[in-house]
Order: structure tokens, then C-alpha cells, then sequence
């Protein structure tokens, strides 16, 4: 904490000088939102270069405060061995909708410290009991397991007697990539499929450099060569271009609906507009949510800019307002 602290201050004299010279880096961005980012670009760039274990202790020091946590319960489980948070809004009716949400982390970091404030948040815009697997991590646990322990969540959620129809999968960044890549190997195992899906900012592939990559790394948090480092991790050697690390790459067919969320400053843009409309074309209902100059995963900052909750909202309106409709996975 002491660190981004000092890394904020450093980012208000940088931002300052740069707006005299040439005004906002993006149109929309506010001088505080800007210090932000560039504050976050040079945590990044520190965490990036330690060993995992240290890489996830710096990013549980920003958990801070959390304000929606005292909305919600908060209760600790074990799903076909996997542990997992399970936060409730706090209202008298038990919500019947449940999201599984995987989060980001770059396959390496994340855990309910990094994202507890966000899931809850996602649980009370959406009504909706919000279950978190704490899924293995890489390099320790390479690919698949981290996919191996989010389908034995879901598997165990219907065992436990959970509707499919009753299910969102929702995930960002590279839990975004879970979330696809859990919705391909359900179909192929022919597992009844969830009501919907949210992958948020996901990383869709692994393997792409290209576009957005290069040209909005001056924009967003991260760097080409972190991705290269989160890849190579996670992979352990496997073939990034496996359907399943990387879910642009997947036969797309007989998924169920997806709302994607994606800032047009991000790093991934291109990769997820390339996605979506492969999803389209393969006869998947896509909808895909731009949101002008907005960084990966901007949802984060909701608690600092409020405006950051609208795109929450937009996720618990979709949720809350779903087909109730049982989805088979299809053969096509």
C-alpha cells in the first residue's frame, strides 16, 4: 500500500506536466482519473516482476475498504473440493439466480481480497447469490487446472440441485477466458448449459500481439511483454492456441447468450471485437458493450468514480432480467 501511495504522488507531478503539454491522454479522462491509471500502469509494472507468491501479497494490500461488503453475507464453502466465498445480498428472500464468477488475475494472482468488493457489488446490482472458487493458480497449477476447477464448481452446482437455467457464468480478464473456455467444454461434454454468460474485459486470446495489443499500451494498465509472462506461466508449455486457453480459437457454436464488456482504451479491444463477432457468426446472441475510454477492468474503481457503477448496473439488469429458460448444450 505504501508503495502505490507513493506511486500516486509520482503520478500526480507526471500527469500534471503532461496535460500543460498536451491535454487529457483520452478525451474523457478527468486529471484525478488519469493520476489513477498512471499510478496503476506503475503498479503493474513493479508486481509484473516479482515471484507469483509476492505478486499476490502485493495485490491483497490493496483490498482497502470495502463498503458493499457490509450489504452482502459472506460465507466460505467447498465445492467438489474446490473452496469458494459465497456472497448473498442481505435481504429476506433468498435470491434465486446464482452467478459463478472466476476472476482475473493473469491465471498468476486474484483472490476474494483483489475482487470481494466488485463480486459484491455484482451481487446486489444483480439480486443474485454470487458463489467465488478459489481455482489454482498458476505456474504452480498450470493450464487446465485453473478450467479443471471451474467446471467441478459448476458441476457441483447442479448436483447441489441448482437450475442451469438458474446460472450466469461471469468472469474478467482471465477469468473472462474461463468463463468462454468453461462454456466450450460443457457443450463438448455435453453438460446442460448455464442461462447466460458476462465475460468482463476477458482475454480471449492468447496468443494475439497484434492491433490494440501494441497501440493502446500507452492507455491501459498492462505491457505485451506481462502478457507474454502471464501466458508462458499459465501454459506451462502447452500450446496457447488450445481452444481451451485460447477460447477465440473455439468452435463457438450452440453457446449460450453472452454480454461482453469492453473499454475501447483497452489493450484486448480488438481481440474481443474480433471474438464477438465470431460468436455472431457462429449463432451466438452477443451483446457487446463499448464504453468509451474506459481501461481494463474500469469496474474496479467504482468505489473511487462513481460512474463506474453504471457499467455494473448494466450487468445486474441483464442478469435480473433473463429468460427463465433451461439450455441443453447443443450438437452443432
Amino acid at each position: 500500500m505504501v508503495r502505490f501511495v507513493l506511486y500516486l504522488w509520482m503520478s500526480v507531478l507526471s500527469v500534471a506536466l503532461a496535460r500543460f503539454r498536451r491535454g487529457p491522454l483520452r478525451p474523457t479522462w478527468t486529471f484525478g482519473y488519469e493520476v489513477l491509471i498512471r499510478a496503476q500502469k506503475r503498479f503493474h509494472e513493479y508486481v509484473a516482476r516479482l515471484t507469483p507468491e509476492q505478486e499476490r501479497q502485493a495485490w491483497a494490500s490493496l483490498k482497502g475498504q470495502t463498503p458493499s461488503l457490509k450489504r452482502v453475507t459472506w460465507a466460505e464453502s467447498a465445492r467438489a473440493g474446490v473452496p469458494c466465498i459465497e456472497i448473498s445480498p442481505r435481504e429476506p428472500n433468498p435470491p434465486k439466480r446464482v452467478i459463478l464468477y472466476l476472476h482475473g488475475g493473469g491465471f498468476l494472482s486474484g483472490s476474494q481480497h483483489s475482487h470481494g468488493e466488485l463480486c459484491a457489488r455484482i451481487a446486489l446490482a444483480s439480486a443474485a447469490r454470487l458463489v467465488f472458487p478459489i481455482y489454482r493458480l498458476a505456474p504452480e497449477h498450470p493450464f487446465p487446472a485453473a478450467l479443471d476447477d471451474a467446471l467441478a464448481v459448476y458441476r457441483a452446482l447442479l448436483a447441489a440441485g441448482e437450475q442451469p437455467s438458474d446460472i450466469v457464468i461471469a468472469g474478467d480478464s482471465a477469468g473472462g477466458n474461463l468463463t468462454l473456455a468453461l462454456l466450450v467444454a460443457l457443450r463438448d461434454q455435453a453438460v446442460p448449459l448455464p442461462a447466460a454468460a458476462v465475460p468482463i474485459s476477458p482475454w480471449v486470446d492468447l496468443v494475439d500481439r497484434s492491433a490494440s495489443m501494441q497501440h493502446h499500451e500507452r492507455f491501459d494498465w498492462a505491457s505485451p511483454w506481462m502478457f507474454d509472462r502471464w501466458q508462458r506461466e499459465y501454459l506451462g508449455g502447452k500450446d496457447p492456441a488450445d481452444p481451451l486457453a485460447s477460447p477465440a480459437r473455439a468452435d463457438l457454436h450452440g453457446l449460450p447468450p453472452l454480454l461482453i464488456q469492453i473499454g475501447t482504451a483497452e489493450m484486448l479491444y480488438d481481440q474481443v471485437k474480433a471474438f464477438a463477432r465470431r460468436a455472431q457468426d457462429a449463432g451466438v446472441e452477443v451483446i457487446l458493450d463499448e464504453y468509451a475510454d474506459r481501461v481494463h477492468l474500469w469496474h474496479t474503481l467504482a468505489p473511487i468514480f462513481p460512474e463506474c457503477q453504471a457499467s455494473i448496473e448494466r450487468i445486474g439488469r441483464y442478469v435480473r432480467e433473463l429468460r427463465t429458460l433451461t439450455r441443453q448444450p447443443s450438437s452443432a
